[in-house]
């Protein structure tokens, strides 16, 4: 629907942020559909407020930033569910507050007052009860925000933040205790490394990169970093393993000028590593990665956790030769 701004609840919001001593920007896919990274980016810069996005909001803002947090939840990085849960004021654009980020929702920033701007009626007070309810398309309400805060005389800034300088050294240590890590096993090649590698290798290429579902998926949205938005196309709420070959297929037509590349499990490759003959039958180049361990790695990785070390069909004791099947299709591999 198209709504109408509605300003003197983003001008009450104004009046929040200059209190605020512990501010935090909660970012969702919203952004991304709106197409309002740019006004996300400015916001934030005005206003020198951490941005921590979802992963489905991966890209909205500048991974590379010093004012993100890259994203939260579940999977995601301690500073930036430290940042969120520790902050005085929450302000969540575009997101719905789902349970791999929230965990248990009344633990949830719980002493945070909350704004949410969403244009979906549906999603404002459906899972977290928010102090400040504002329905709106979040690209035009940015846009308000950001004219506003120009006429305050609040300057963008890309470094050197000077408000809140308290807040901006805790996040620092915390950056610094909690970074994303991996232990690199003696005989293996970690999962982690080869991502590491690939972003060493490629990020000035600005690629696409495209996912499965599962431990590679959350090791690919940790350890590559993106600046820009549809640069990681990965399949966060129904979670659907096979997701991945297809979309890198779809993301290469799409931008025929782009690097595509496809990290993917063992187990999310046998659901759809038949279109291995499309992809040369209509000639298109993907560059495919597949991290194998011999599990379905997050499926194991809960039934080990969270039900006793039981374990049942997710070990993979007959995986496929991958570059055999590849090469069954003609792909080279």
């Amino acid at each position: 629907p198209v709504l109408p701004v509605p300003a003197d609840k983003l001008e009450e919001l104004i009046q929040l942020i200059e209190d605020a001593r512990r501010p935090v920007i909660y970012a969702g896919g919203g952004i991304i559909s709106a197409e309002a990274s740019g006004e996300l980016l400015e916001f934030a810069e005005r206003s020198q407020i951490p941005v921590a996005t979802t992963l489905m909001g991966i890209g909205a803002m500048p991974e590379t930033h010093p004012l993100s947090l890259r994203w939260l939840g579940m999977h995601g990085a301690v500073f930036a569910n430290n940042a969120v849960n520790e902050a005085d004021l929450v302000i969540a654009l575009g997101a719905r507050f789902d349970d791999r980020v929230t965990g248990a929702v009344n633990m949830f920033c719980p002493e945070s007052t909350i704004v949410h701007i969403d244009i979906d009626a549906s999603e404002i007070n459906k899972n977290k009860k928010v102090a400040y309810p504002i329905r709106a398309n979040v690209k035009d309400a940015l846009q308000v925000l950001n004219s506003a805060l120009a006429a305050k005389g609040w300057e963008r800034r890309s470094s050197g933040f000077t408000r809140t300088p308290e807040w901006f050294g805790v996040i620092d240590g915390w950056k610094k205790q909690y970074p994303f890590s991996y232990e690199d096993r003696k005989g293996y090649i970690a999962p982690q490394a080869v991502i590491e590698e690939l972003y060493r290798q490629t990020a000035d290429k600005d690629p696409i990169i495209c996912t499965g579902v599962g431990q590679h998926q959350m090791f690919a949205a940790q350890f590559f970093k993106f600046d820009k938005p549809r640069r990681l196309a990965t399949s966060g709420g129904l979670g659907t393993m096979g997701y991945g070959l297809p979309a890198a297929l779809g993301a290469k037509v799409g931008c025929p000028k782009c690097k595509v590349v496809l990290f993917t499990g063992d187990g999310s490759i046998l659901m759809n590593c038949q279109e291995f003959s499309t992809l040369h039958r209509y000639a298109v180049e993907v560059k495919v990665i597949v991290l194998q361990n011999g599990v379905l790695g997050m499926v194991n990785q809960w039934q080990r956790l969270f039900y006793g070390g039981r374990q049942a069909a997710s070990v993979i004791n007959d995986f496929p030769d991958m570059a055999k099947v590849a090469r069954a299709m003609d792909v080279p591999s």
